[in-house]
């Protein structure tokens, strides 16, 4: 298992300080998630070429490895003009990573599950298009289901995975959505296997401790906390992902405390270093 952290909590700052951030608080990986200033979720790419190669010379300065990017589009809008422009900018979003040394994107499938059909055949329309450039850049694309997208359970999402058939897209377990994805924790690795090599890793909470007004209000709720904070079983994600052999990439992914950043990646480093002890101390 490699471990990796998602430095979001540090992107108002230069990339370059962030890869130096993640060697600091004992990871070398990063999955380079979504930043206004390189690969910004739902709109072009921002960095160029001098900048990808810079940024990609950096990581390897700090000792770190650039392990995946984020690409986040509405690549799965009916709407035909968003879809189109939303894969445009997929592709320039996969030539950033292969830049920035990275041969693994991640993302979400979007859409709206109020509208899943028509949704889902955007999507293939659009991996259609994107899995010649996947497999010329020798790219593998994890795809997560995420809370109110089309499609929003683990089922659904290796099925769709399946469907596709690709040894280039792969699903991605993101272990803070545990319930929003169907059924225990168990049930979705266990379903997940020989599908996925890719983890996030956050703590939550139950759906149901968040009010939320007004009543009847269509939203999802879900928390990226740290390790050991939230409700999930974190022996249960343990046990599951041993059982099912996981070997991937897992990523800590920690939202909403940019005032504490760097004691959040030390303390999530120093949790798994507990649940994943052969994996952290290798």
């Amino acid at each position: 298992m490699k471990i990796a952290l998602d430095p979001a909590l540090l992107n108002a700052h230069p990339v370059r300080t962030v890869f130096d951030a993640a060697a600091r608080t004992g990871y070398d990986a990063v999955e380079l998630g979504n930043r206004d200033d390189f690969v910004p979720a739902n709109g072009a790419v921002v960095a160029g070429p001098g900048e990808l190669a810079a940024a990609r010379d950096a990581a390897r300065s700090a000792g770190v490895e650039i392990a995946s990017v984020a690409v986040i589009q509405p690549w799965s809008s009916p709407d035909e003009d968003i879809r189109t422009r939303a894969v445009a900018r997929w592709a320039d979003g996969v030539r950033a990573a292969v830049d920035l040394g990275a041969r693994r994107v991640n993302s979400e499938l979007s859409g709206d599950p109020n509208t899943p059909q028509p949704c889902r055949s955007a999507f293939l329309r659009s991996i259609g298009t994107l899995l010649p450039i996947l497999e010329r850049e020798d790219v593998v694309l994890s795809v997560e289901p995420h809370p109110w997208d089309f499609l929003e359970t683990t089922a659904s999402a290796i099925d769709l995975v399946r469907e596709i058939g690709s040894d280039h897209v792969r699903y991605l377990h993101c272990v803070p959505h545990a319930y929003h994805l169907g059924g225990s924790v168990t049930d979705q690795v266990r379903r997940a296997r020989g599908w996925f090599d890719h983890v996030h890793l956050a703590d939550t909470y139950r759906p149901e401790r968040t009010i939320v007004n007004p009543p009847g209000l269509d939203h999802r709720v879900h928390q990226h906390f740290d390790i050991g904070t939230g409700e999930l079983d974190w022996a249960e994600v343990t046990t599951a992902l041993d059982a099912a052999g996981f070997d991937g990439l897992a990523t800590v992914q920690v939202f909403g405390w940019e005032d504490r950043a760097e004691r959040s990646f030390a303390a999530n480093r120093a949790a798994l270093a507990t649940l994943f002890p052969a994996a952290v101390n290798a």
